[in-house]
């Protein structure tokens, strides 16, 4: 017997079976038609959930299209109405300029009506002056251009204006051009005198 080659058998199957051999089980797709049909649902899903993100995107867009166009539109029909306003007064000018007249009070009530006018307009929008004549210098405020020295004023306070200084909307648009005082020129020379001592 040592001679012949041996089967062994599988008690249940009667069927020879191969010593080295892994156990292979047919390969049975069970449920493939399920998962097929799972995976159909899951893209027609996902397309369905890709063209409503795509469309939300698009309005999205659009949005943001239609309301930078209405911005713009909005600030020229602000800014249309506030060149309508400026043009009247400067027909006031030109009817004050072409004006023959030699009398100097007339001229001046006109050109402060005027004035009046076009402050009215400014301070309608937010635009207001910064009192500077009087107070101590705040830089946030106030330029100061020149020191003076100046009697009965306290040093550091604004006694003289060279151009006016602006607020609009409570911001600081433009800060007044000032002159700032130094304290007296007896003080300064006291000042003086200490310091030869």
């Amino acid at each position: 017997m040592k001679g012949k080659k041996t089967d062994k058998t599988d008690p249940q199957v009667d069927k020879p079976v191969e010593d080295n051999q892994p156990d292979a089980t047919p390969n049975v797709d069970k449920g493939d038609s399920a998962t097929s049909v799972a995976d159909i649902e899951e893209t027609s899903e996902y397309r369905e959930l890709k063209d409503k993100y795509l469309r939300l995107a698009a309005e999205f867009d659009n949005y943001k299209k239609r309301n930078a166009r209405e911005f713009s539109r909005v600030i020229e029909t602000a800014a249309s109405a506030l060149v309508l306003q400026i043009l009247d007064i400067v027909d006031d000018f030109r009817r004050a300029i072409q004006q023959e007249s030699e009398d100097a009070a007339r001229l001046r009530e006109g050109t402060q009506l005027i004035y009046n006018k076009l402050m009215d307009i400014l301070q309608k929008r937010g635009v207001r002056e910064i009192e500077a004549i009087g107070k101590q210098f705040d830089p946030v405020f106030h330029e100061a251009v020149m020191q003076q020295p100046a009697e009965n004023v306290d040093e550091g306070q604004v006694i003289g204006e060279i151009q006016k200084g602006y607020f609009f909307n409570d911001k600081v648009l433009r800060p007044a051009r000032v002159i700032v005082a130094t304290g007296s020129d007896d003080s300064a020379d006291a000042a003086d005198g200490d310091q030869v001592d």
